[in-house]
């Protein structure tokens, strides 16, 4: 059956994955995944969808990190380029895939971030390469990297990207700040940040931080803190009262500037 034949009824019993931001859709893709084993596809209902990601679920695992492609009649609207084109090719980068059970059968619900229309020379010299997202082109796709090392497993998956955030240092024991700092993030996850910030935050300290791109505030515990020569710090924090809404980095048009997101990572 070609994509064009696509009956775009979601299966009974199909969950649906949609932040605040989602909008109702029907829409089927076909998933193509290479890596270790031979390669394979899937024809899917997908779940979420926006210009720079979009979340499915599959009957197969998929590894963290790995490159998989997706051919679906996206709408004009949601696309970064081929807008006068049938059919809509993209690859994504995993960031996240999850077990689940519906109805009384093993899923896996996973999440990509778009890259463009071709994926790295490194990926088709090895289709096991693994990458990470080091921030978004002017154009909405994400920017990627090679990994050194494969995707270690984490109860909260964390995302090596650059996002502005502010961090606050508080007075004594009340709510009220008393200096301020505009940091770039080096990594995040939905319960805790690494930032570079040289706020003279020590450890056990509390501070608040405040993300307007995605309108998170929270109060966060500093874990770590480490100096770096001839570079900025870095804070760990992890946060007390909010979990960071990662899923709205992938599932959801945000509105990151690409002045801050062609930022690379400091390693």
């Amino acid at each position: 059956m070609s994509i064009t034949e696509f009956d775009h009824t979601p299966p009974a019993g199909q969950p649906e994955m949609r932040t605040s931001a989602r909008h109702e859709i029907d829409l089927k893709a076909i998933v193509q995944v290479t890596g270790d084993d031979e390669p394979w596809k899937e024809i899917t209902a997908v779940t979420s969808i926006s210009r720079n990601g979009a979340g499915f679920t599959l009957t197969q695992p998929c590894v963290v990190g790995r490159l998989i492609q997706l051919t679906m009649p996206l709408a004009e609207e949601l696309r970064a380029y081929d807008r006068s084109e049938k059919i809509y090719q993209v690859v994504g980068v995993v960031q996240f895939c999850n077990r689940a059970e519906v109805e009384g059968k093993q899923v896996y619900h996973v999440g990509v971030g778009f890259i463009g229309k071709t994926p790295p020379d490194s990926h088709m010299e090895n289709p096991a390469q693994g990458y990470r997202i080091i921030g978004m082109h002017a154009n909405g796709l994400w920017r990627v990297i090679e990994s050194a090392t494969d995707f270690t497993p984490r109860r909260n998956s964390r995302f090596w990207m650059n996002i502005p955030m502010t961090v606050s240092k508080l007075k004594g024991k009340s709510e009220k700040t008393s200096q301020k700092e505009e940091c770039m993030t080096q990594n995040i996850s939905t319960t805790g940040v690494s930032v570079l910030c040289s706020l003279p935050a020590v450890v056990g300290e509390r501070v608040k931080v405040a993300c307007e791109e995605f309108r998170f505030y929270s109060v966060a515990i500093v874990r770590n803190r480490k100096e770096r020569k001839n570079q900025l710090p870095s804070l760990h924090l992890e946060f007390v009262d909010q979990r960071f809404p990662t899923e709205k980095m992938f599932l959801t048009d945000n509105p990151l500037e690409a002045d801050y997101s062609d930022l690379n990572v400091v390693s």
